[in-house]
């Protein structure tokens, strides 16, 4: 397939580094623990470890989106990148931001002296942990070049830096540059299609051999209406169809980000126009656990309430006679790592009590169960091995809905 070039535009002046912010803290420390352990065992054994494979974090940053932040998905990745550094500048992300023509390097290694990469657990989590906020600060004061809102462009751009590895890209996704524009297409598009007819035309983006993460997909800000809930739904899988369609080796939902802050870019965006549903509480509403809840928890995190608004606003138009029903689901973890089951009940209750909180009726929702790892989206256990990627598309929240006289 052929790359799209990124939207021509030059470099803008740097902006001022924004006042500090809350601190990110979204290191794992078992993440740090078994990476200092594996550099133990290694050693032992006269091995030096693989090097992490690239990571490319990609931005739209325009005036119709939040101010740009990493959020938890994409400060995972990029956490989890750093964690796994054990040589000089292995820990470097390459920056990208809409209508920029260069990328920029940010390394995160977490070092001990110059040219000596530290190895105790616990320092190597505070250095990463520091290089973290220093980065999210950096990237809000991005700004977009160019015109409009470009998600395409961003991909084309952050997967022609690195023959492989991983990319994560924070936007909106409402673009609104050929040849995706939703002014003209509207939001009662079919995914599939309109993904094989860019493919088609030779106008996607060549990500093979990337895993790619989408994060804040339907997160919009300034001008720019918020979509609904389901209209967000359709939009994540549009996104996930062209990167499949794309022939990259995994596509993500990353979950809606973190940053509510007012843009830093100022460039006019064209409006997309958005309407309500004219039948609400029809398809099921998929929540993504990492929109939600931390590794192995039912505790809703600071986002949850941004999160929810959505769904609480789209359930408060349901009409008469109709029941959300809310189901966990859990990833296929490795045997007696974590009671699925009840991981996934806790989360579907946690998400219940959370709507109710945001002022959904009790009696509008109907029963709240959990089905573990029975039902999952992918295999995320391919060859006996356990793919986190892939797990994370399995840990999810549904929202179904049946009419009461059906109700149990």
């Amino acid at each position: 397939m052929t790359s799209r070039p990124t939207a021509p535009g030059a470099p803008s002046a740097a902006p001022a580094r924004p006042a500090p912010r809350r601190r990110l803290r979204t290191t794992r420390r078992l993440a740090a623990v078994t990476a200092t352990a594996a550099v133990a065992l290694t050693a032992l054994a006269g091995c030096s470890l693989e090097s992490p494979e690239p990571l490319v974090v990609g931005f739209t940053a325009t005036s119709a989106e939040p101010r740009p932040s990493l959020g938890a998905g994409a400060a995972d990745a990029v956490s989890a990148h750093a964690l796994a550094a054990h040589q000089p500048a292995e820990g470097s992300v390459d920056v990208v931001v809409q209508g920029t023509p260069s990328s920029t390097a940010h390394d995160l290694t977490p070092m001990l002296t110059a040219d000596r990469v530290q190895q105790v657990p616990d320092k190597r989590e505070a250095a990463v942990a520091d290089a973290l906020d220093g980065l999210d600060a950096d990237v809000a004061g991005l700004t977009a070049g160019g015109e409009g809102l470009d998600l395409l462009s961003v991909l084309a751009s952050a997967a022609a830096l690195h023959d492989g590895g991983s990319v994560v890209v924070v936007s909106s996704g409402v673009q609104t540059a050929d040849p995706l524009d939703l002014r003209q297409l509207g939001w009662s598009f079919d995914p599939a299609a309109v993904a094989s007819t860019l493919a088609d035309q030779g106008a996607l983006p060549d990500l093979s051999g990337h895993d790619v993460t989408f994060v804040g997909l339907g997160r919009t800000a300034g001008t720019q209406p918020a979509p609904s809930i389901s209209s967000t739904t359709r939009l994540t899988e549009l996104w996930l169809a062209i990167c499949d369609a794309a022939g990259a080796t995994s596509c993500t939902d990353g979950g809606a980000g973190a940053s509510a802050e007012a843009p830093a870019a100022s460039s006019a965006v064209p409006v997309v126009p958005v309407t309500s549903d004219a039948t609400p509480c029809t398809a099921p509403l998929v929540l993504s656990a990492a929109v939600l809840f931390g590794g192995d928890s039912a505790a809703l995190g600071s986002s949850a309430d941004a999160a929810l608004q959505g769904v609480a606003d789209e359930l408060g138009r349901c009409p008469a006679g109709v029941a959300a029903d809310v189901t966990g689901h859990a990833a296929d973890t490795r045997a007696g790592v974590v009671d699925g089951e009840q991981l996934s009940l806790e989360r579907a209750q946690a998400v219940h009590d959370a709507l109710v909180a945001l002022g959904v009726p009790a009696g509008a929702l109907g029963e709240v169960a959990g089905r573990g790892d029975a039902d999952p989206v992918v295999d995320d256990l391919p060859g006996g091995v356990f793919d986190e990627q892939l797990a994370a598309q399995n840990r999810r929240v549904e929202i179904t809905f049946r009419s009461e006289d059906t109700a149990s």
